[in-house]
């Protein structure tokens, strides 16, 4: 029988494999370094505006909508609104309940956000115990899930959604619906089948994606196995990652398909065994993966562009990268081996490795005040101390304790 559900797994595994994809063939070790100037067009430099009520110096967010910036600062615990021209508008303080991450729905022109209680920590055993029995829970005593609304009658408003039963997991809003995620075995599921990906409406599942035999000694019994979800330029369109996994699918509103297929040495591979491998305890997992040093485990921050594709990556020992694909040359870029030059102001190397947002002409890095301030010196004299006059203005009015500098880099359509 447990064979059977092995195999029966397996296969269920590469059913959304068998659609087309785009095939990547690339070896990490080997990326390139390239000129800025290669890659990049044009260059626009957004200092945000600093005040007593805008000042951050603790960023854990960052998302570009069509019309705005918006970060949550930690130290704070706020969301902080900006407009293109890095002008502040609105500053939300959350009390009692952490801020977690960001997202945007350009149906209702909102930010979507959740919160957690700060005087409960549950752990994830006891959160799966909730969730499969919620009894009559109100889950709002440990999350919130709000709506900041950006419209120019909204006056940035906040609706409080309600929060349903499965809010302990990580949400991702879909205009009314939620993207859920299993990470790891549940003992308290009766389902010897289970999914790490699902669609809720209200209390009801209408879609799961991503199959995994919930028994023990396996790969989740030990590990999270995450689901990397990225935007695009509209609600309906979204790229989805699973750890291990070394294909990007797009899901558009239901449907799941691939999209880009990373092909890597073996090095850079998990064996297909990783998942139907019963390991006798954590250190014999913890080995087992140690071997595996450089195979890819998760993708994320992908932004599909004509021309070229932004990801980052990690291996099974959290080495981090960013990188970008040539889709015309085939050619593997190393973010970190960018140089930067006269089109990019010869600004810190660093912000080629942020590069995190897009819209629909720019994508976005950012440059902290105190790594500008490090390199001032050496990019005056880049200019003989004669630098363009945006650049003159914005190292003279840069100081210590000045909010981040937003970076709005145009791809060039001829990257080479």
């Amino acid at each position: 029988m447990r064979r059977f559900l092995i195999a029966a797994c397996i296969l269920l595994l590469k059913l959304p494999a068998l659609a087309q994809d785009q095939s990547l063939y690339i070896v990490p070790e080997s990326a390139l370094g390239i000129k800025a100037s290669n890659l990049f067009s044009e260059i626009r430099l957004i200092p945000l505006e600093t005040t007593g009520g805008s000042y951050f110096n603790n960023m854990a967010d960052f998302l570009v909508t069509p019309d705005r910036l918006i970060f949550t600062d930690n130290e704070s615990n706020s969301i902080l609104v900006f407009n293109k021209e890095g002008k502040f508008l609105y500053k939300y303080k959350k009390k009692k309940y952490k801020l977690g991450g960001l997202q945007y729905s350009y149906a209702k022109n909102a930010v979507f956000f959740t919160s957690s209680n700060k005087n409960y920590t549950i752990p994830l055993p006891k959160a799966q115990q909730m969730t499969e029995h919620p009894g009559n829970r109100d889950f709002s005593k440990y999350r919130n899930i709000e709506l900041l609304y950006l419209g120019a009658n909204e006056n940035y408003r906040i609706e409080k959604l309600p929060v349903p039963y499965y809010a302990l997991s990580s949400l991702y809003y879909m205009n009314g619906r939620y993207l859920t995620q299993n990470n790891r075995y549940n003992k308290y599921t009766k389902d010897t089948v289970a999914y790490h990906l699902n669609i809720m409406d209200g209390n009801k599942k209408t879609a799961a994606y991503f199959p995994f035999l919930n028994v023990p000694k396996l790969p989740p019994d030990f590990d999270d196995i995450r689901i990397n979800i990225d935007r695009t330029q509209n609600d309906s369109t979204l790229y989805i990652k699973k750890d291990y996994d070394n294909t990007i699918y797009k899901l558009v509103n239901d449907s799941l398909t691939p999209a880009y297929r990373f092909v890597f040495p073996a090095a850079n591979t998990m064996p297909a065994t990783f998942f139907t491998t019963a390991f006798k305890n954590n250190i014999d997992f913890t080995n087992y993966k140690s071997k595996y040093g450089k195979a890819a485990r998760s993708f994320f921050n992908i932004l599909d562009l004509p021309s070229v594709l932004f990801f980052g990556m990690n291996d099974n020992s959290w080495g981090y990268k960013r990188y970008v694909f040539n889709k015309k040359t085939s050619s593997l870029y190393d973010l970190s081996k960018t140089t930067s030059d006269s089109s990019t102001y010869f600004l810190p190397a660093g912000i080629f490795s942020k590069i995190s947002n897009y819209d629909n002409e720019y994508v976005y890095t950012f440059v902290s005040p105190g790594d500008l301030l490090k390199e001032k010196a050496a990019i005056l004299a880049k200019y003989n101390n004669t630098p363009p006059p945006v650049l003159k203005q914005l190292l003279e009015s840069t100081g210590k304790f000045s909010n981040p500098i937003i970076i709005q880099l145009k791809v060039n359509p001829a990257a080479k």
